[in-house]
Order: C-alpha cells, then sequence, then structure tokens
C-alpha cells in the first residue's frame, strides 16, 4: 500500500496566507501593525487529491503547516516524525502558491534531501505558468501539470508513473529560456496541455476526515469554522486578467447537486459546520443551476450560511430571493471599474454597471451583504479613473474592496503588459499577490497605483461606515475611531493632487517648448 501526505508548506512571514482564493494560486497582503495571520481552512485541492488517493487504495494523511505555525527546522522535524517509516512507497506532495513560490520550493528541495528513498512532488495551480522559470532549481521527482485530483490515481496505480500525462520530470523536461520565458506564443502553446477535471461529480467528496477541525478556531468551537465547498468550476465571462479563466477554463463545469447537497449536510452533521464560501469562480452562473441547487438545499433542510463569488447581474429576482431563502447571505460581485476604456481593456463592457445598480438595489432590499470588489491598473487607468470608479462604488453602497491589477503570469493582461513594456520581464512570485502594484500604467507609476488602492479604500470605507453609525453619540466614537482613517486620506488627497499637478506643469512646459520651436 502506498502512503501519501500531502503537505500545506510554511507560512510566508509577515503576510496573509490565503492559499484558495484566485484560482488556487493565491492571494497574500502584508500584515498591518500589530495584526496577526488568520489561519484559512486547508486549500481545497489538497482535499480533492487526498480522497482521489484514498480511493486509489493509499494510506493519506495531510500535514498543514500554517495550523501547526511552523516553519524551517522546526517545520522539517515535524514532517518527518509524523511521515514515519520512509520507504520507497512513500508519496510525499508539497502544495505550491505563488506568493511563496520560492520558499515553497526550497522546502519541497529540503524535504526531498531528507527522505531520498521517498517519492517527493509537487503541485498547484501555480505551477501552469512559472514552470519553465523554476524547474531546473527543483529537485523533486516529479510534478503534477493539471488539477492534481484529475489523474493523481492514476499516478499511484501506474507501473510507471512517469509515463502517465500530466506527470513532468524535472530530470528530462527541457524548458524555455531566455527571451523565450516571456514569448507568449511559446508559452501559451504550452498550456493545452494542463489537465482537467472532466466531470466534477466523478470526484468523491473532499478529505474533511482528514483534518483536527478544531486546529482551525482558536478556540476550539468548530461550528464556528468557515470552509470552503465546490459547486463549480470555470468562468465564461473571461476577463483578460481573471487568473481563473486561465486556470479553470471559459467552460462553466458544475458538480452534481446532489454531491454538493451531500457534502453540505455531512458537515452539518459530523461537525455543526454551516459557515461556507463556495469556491466557484462565479457561483451559479447558470441560473437554471443555481435555482435548482438552492431547491435542492432548502428541500433538505440543511443549515446554510453561505457566501458566494458571482456575476450579480445574470441573476432575476425570484432567484436571488430563492438563494436568500436557501441560506446564501453575502454575495462578493466583480465591479472592477467605472471607465469606459478601463472596463474594455479588460475584455467587458460598461453597461453591465447599470443592470449591476440595479441588481444590486434588490439585492439590498432582500438583505444581502453586498461585497464589491474593484480593480484599478489597467493601462488607460489614470487618476480621473480612479475617482470615477470609487465615486461609483459609493452610489452604490456596497462594502468595498480594492485591488491592483495583478497581471498573472499567463493571462492574456500578463503577456499584453510584458509586449508594451508596462511590466518588466522579470518574476516577482511574491508581488504577485494582489495588492501589490506590478505593472504602471499609461499614466499612473506603481507607487501611484498603491496610493490609488489606498485612496480608494478610505474614500469608500469611512462613508460606507458612517452610514450605519446610530445616535450622536455613535458618530462621536465613529469619528475618534477612525482618527487615523482620516489623516491617511488626507494624506492621499495631498498626494493626488501633487502628482496631477506635477503632470499639468509637465504639459505645460511640453507645450511651451513645442511653441518656441515653432516660433524659431
Amino acid at each position: 500500500m502506498h502512503k501519501v501526505i500531502l503537505i500545506n508548506p510554511p507560512a510566508l512571514r509577515g503576510y496573509t496566507n490565503e492559499r484558495t482564493y484566485s484560482g488556487g494560486i493565491g492571494v497574500s497582503r502584508k500584515l498591518k501593525p500589530f495584526e496577526r495571520d488568520c489561519v484559512m481552512i486547508t486549500p481545497i485541492d489538497i482535499l480533492y487529491t487526498a480522497s482521489v488517493a484514498e480511493r486509489a487504495g493509499a494510506d493519506v494523511g495531510i500535514i498543514d503547516l500554517l495550523v501547526e505555525k511552523l516553519s524551517g527546522e522546526t517545520a522539517e522535524r515535524h514532517c518527518l516524525q509524523r511521515i514515519g517509516n520512509i520507504t520507497e512507497d512513500t508519496w510525499i506532495g508539497i502544495r505550491l502558491s505563488m506568493p511563496s513560490l520560492p520558499q515553497d520550493l526550497a522546502f519541497a528541495n529540503r524535504i526531498k534531501e531528507l527522505a531520498p528513498s521517498a517519492k517527493v512532488f509537487v503541485f498547484g495551480t501555480v505551477i501552469m505558468a512559472t514552470l519553465d522559470h523554476w524547474i531546473q532549481e527543483s529537485h523533486a521527482d516529479f510534478l503534477l501539470f493539471g488539477e492534481p485530483e484529475a489523474f493523481f490515481d492514476k499516478v499511484l496505480l501506474a507501473d510507471d508513473f512517469r509515463r502517465i500525462p500530466g506527470v513532468i520530470y524535472p530530470k528530462t523536461y527541457i524548458p524555455l529560456t531566455q527571451e523565450s520565458l516571456y514569448d507568449g506564443e511559446k508559452n501559451t502553446s504550452r498550456y493545452g496541455s494542463w489537465i482537467k477535471v472532466g466531470n466534477l461529480s466523478d470526484l468523491p467528496m473532499p478529505a474533511w476526515h482528514l483534518l483536527d477541525l478544531k486546529r482551525f478556531v482558536s478556540d476550539g468551537d468548530v461550528t464556528r469554522l468557515g470552509v470552503f465547498v465546490q459547486a463549480s468550476r470555470g468562468c465564461p465571462i473571461g476577463c483578460n486578467m481573471c487568473p481563473y479563466m486561465l486556470l479553470e477554463g471559459k467552460p462553466w463545469r458544475s458538480n452534481d447537486i446532489e454531491s454538493v447537497v451531500n457534502e453540505i449536510e455531512y458537515l452539518n452533521q459530523k461537525w455543526g459546520i454551516y459557515h461556507i464560501r463556495f469556491r466557484d469562480p462565479n457561483f451559479g452562473f447558470n441560473r437554471v443551476y443555481a435555482r435548482e441547487l438552492c431547491e435542492a438545499i432548502i428541500k433538505r433542510g440543511v443549515k446554510l450560511e453561505a457566501t458566494v463569488e458571482t456575476s450579480v447581474e445574470v441573476f432575476d429576482e425570484e432567484t436571488l430571493i430563492l438563494m436568500r431563502k436557501a441560506g446564501i447571505t453575502t454575495i462578493t460581485t466583480g465591479i472592477e471599474t467605472n471607465d469606459e476604456a478601463c472596463m474594455s481593456s479588460i475584455g467587458q463592457k460598461i453597461a453591465v454597471n447599470e443592470k449591476l445598480r440595479a441588481k444590486l438595489d434588490i439585492c439590498n432590499k432582500l438583505g444581502f451583504h453586498i461585497y464589491g470588489t474593484f480593480c484599478l491598473g489597467t493601462p488607460e487607468e489614470n487618476w480621473d479613473t480612479v475617482r470615477k470608479t470609487w465615486m461609483f462604488a459609493n452610489e452604490l453602497d456596497v462594502e468595498s474592496g480594492f485591488t491592483v491589477m495583478t497581471p498573472f503570469p499567463g493571462t492574456p493582461m500578463y503577456w499584453r503588459a510584458i509586449e508594451e513594456g508596462l511590466l518588466p520581464k522579470r518574476m516577482r512570485y511574491s508581488d504577485w499577490n494582489s495588492y501589490t502594484s506590478t505593472m504602471h500604467t499609461n499614466y499612473l507609476t506603481t507607487r501611484d497605483l498603491d496610493m490609488a488602492r489606498l485612496w480608494s479604500r478610505l474614500e469608500t470605507i469611512i462613508p460606507y461606515r458612517k452610514k450605519r453609525v446610530n445616535g450622536g453619540m455613535g458618530l462621536v466614537l465613529f469619528h475618534i475611531r477612525h482618527l487615523a482613517h482620516y489623516i491617511v486620506r488626507q494624506y492621499c488627497r495631498t498626494y493626488v493632487w501633487v502628482r496631477r499637478w506635477q503632470v499639468k506643469m509637465r504639459r505645460e512646459s511640453s507645450a511651451a517648448t513645442s511653441a518656441a520651436t515653432v516660433i524659431k
């Protein structure tokens, strides 16, 4: 019998480690002063891969070094102790994420050094578009090029795992090098080999039983724990900066409704868990599926308090009412920008924003908590478009979150930024995190964009919170608690004013120089 150990490697210190987000690539932001990293539930691809391995007859274990809060030699010793006797039938998988990628790879190399007889492999969606940049430095026995749960059982059962499609052997792989690393056509031609799960209904339930779920909540009360459940993959909208479009594809793949409800019921009955975030890139994009899933949840009587990420404009009021009745309480929806040129730049039309406005009004009336996400930093972005976007956010009266354009490697926006010179030709890894500006625009520097994100956040969060304060004393306390917010917002406003003034002066100087040249 094979022994399979799947490891979520050590945290990137000083940052959040949200490794399930952005199609599994992960996002990460620098921790605020005195803030502690909140450990999230183990990434869902680890749980699926574990269940597939169990189905293939393996003895499976999961080590999550985030919840263990271990790193360095202490983490290595802990893993070796947990693994126990290591033989040629021991398979050790290390899950990779973009923000911590160099650290993850170094950890995998170290595990191979400490366990030379084991088969050490790496997996994770980050592999698709970064592989050629680091594979020559990897000491792993192999890596999985695709959704690991799609074919890991075949790897375990094969006479020679290296012959299984999706298995890449570092010792024989010939990577792209030098300028070819930044050749869009040469790179994208390889993405077609990425293996995906054809039918989500063929997957077994994620291996929740392999986790000590009490470890993920500070007081051990598992009923307060929030977990991820996946009803679908893929997004037909295809925003050109979105990693989901690249990694999961544009075709929308749905799981069997009964399987989804069974999993929620299992979490209810086994642990009392009902706080769920559907880890779908676009929940219920098929409106019929969304209604049938909600009807099945209601009929089964499972307890649910759920968050979904979706294009809310696709739903009619009847479906939204049904979603609310089923227990979906929070909707995250990508609004992105309120400028026509910026919207067109990501492959969308500005007209959708008026549809959103109407649908969000309905959502607010139904009692949903709405979280609107906005992205600053398309090539066309300038201070006017930034202001236009955060003002629109305030008109919608939604809790707003702002990120800067992260041209994740492999996305169309990445290749455009490379071609137009908006992005240096080098891998940034920890900076590809949705919160650090890595590409400039035609009008704003990366420093400008970092300031634009902070400015927009403060211009929206202050009025949003203030509107929800009751009573005169509540208003006084609000201003006291948000004094730092007001100070920083004024700093941002001053920065923006100065930068705009500098641009104006440069234009006037350039115009004067041109006029003088004409006179001569």
